[in-house]
């Protein structure tokens, strides 16, 4: 009986994983095969021309596209991650007047799409003299309703304020205290809101086409999408560049699934 139970939940479970590989494999074998034999539906299995494929993604310019999404991915988070956590502790830690009422704005602006600020941040960024470089792709991350609410909701229940308090009465600075004690204190939900910002950052396609207009300074999703019209719908080339495009994600969740998964259970009950 305990094995056919097993059985119950291990084969529904199988068959997900499956599912959600499947994308992965045709990814992959598209960029082993050239347009003409993934229209003729031959990437079923994999192809000989994946040097091809490389070479002329490269020729493209995919690599100033990755450099310049892992670097602005990169800052954004660390951005993000600072703001927020500074954010969640003053939140947590202090008592001060409208404070219920900044963690009410905090959830009500979550409620609100991104798209419909994206015209005022622009007129923003150009008023500043900022369009067509990466800063905006960072500013916007700087304000992360999200981060901030997340982190907080973590941090009220993992940091117990009799140990800020002990901290303050040793001699301890509120600067030391943060680091020292807060941010140890909620590894889970850095390591969590690391991947997702991380993630979004990669794959923002709305923000990058909006601000930016050279071709130098594209990041992967719109360096794809220059492929694609360059080089006459080469489905080939794209497979290539999506293939190389995923594996930083892929890497970064193979090392802190551990931090992702504890850290969203955790945010789940204490949210």
């Amino acid at each position: 009986m305990k094995k056919l139970k097993k059985s119950l939940y291990i084969i529904p479970l199988a068959l997900v994983s499956l599912i959600s590989v499947i994308p992965f494999y045709f990814i992959i074998s598209m960029a082993t095969h050239d347009t003409g034999e993934i229209y003729r539906g031959e990437f079923l299995v994999f192809g000989t021309k994946l040097m091809s494929n490389l070479k002329t993604i490269i020729d493209g310019g995919f690599l100033r596209y990755y450099w310049n999404s892992l670097y602005t991915a990169l800052v954004s988070t660390v951005v993000c991650l600072a703001v927020s956590l500074m954010a969640s502790y003053a939140l947590t830690v202090y008592k001060f007047r409208m404070r219920g009422l900044i963690s009410g704005f905090i959830v009500t602006s979550m409620m609100i799409p991104g798209q419909i600020s994206l015209l005022g941040y622009t007129v923003e960024m150009r008023n500043l003299g900022l369009i067509n470089t990466h800063w905006p792709l960072i500013f916007t991350w700087a304000a992360s309703a999200y981060s901030v609410y997340f982190i907080s909701q973590f941090m009220k229940s993992s940091l117990p304020m009799e140990l800020v308090e002990s901290a303050r009465i040793d001699g301890c600075g509120e600067m030391r205290t943060f680091i020292n004690i807060a941010v140890p204190m909620v590894k889970p939900a850095i390591g969590t809101q690391f991947m997702l910002v991380f993630l979004w950052s990669w794959n923002n396609f709305l923000m990058p086409s909006t601000v930016l207009t050279d071709s130098r300074k594209f990041t992967i999703p719109l360096g794809i999408q220059t492929l694609a019209t360059a080089y006459t719908q080469d489905w080939g080339a794209r497979g290539a560049a999506l293939a190389i495009a995923v594996l930083p994600m892929l890497i970064i969740f193979a090392c802190g699934s551990k931090y992702f998964i504890k850290g969203l259970a955790a945010g789940a009950v204490k949210g």
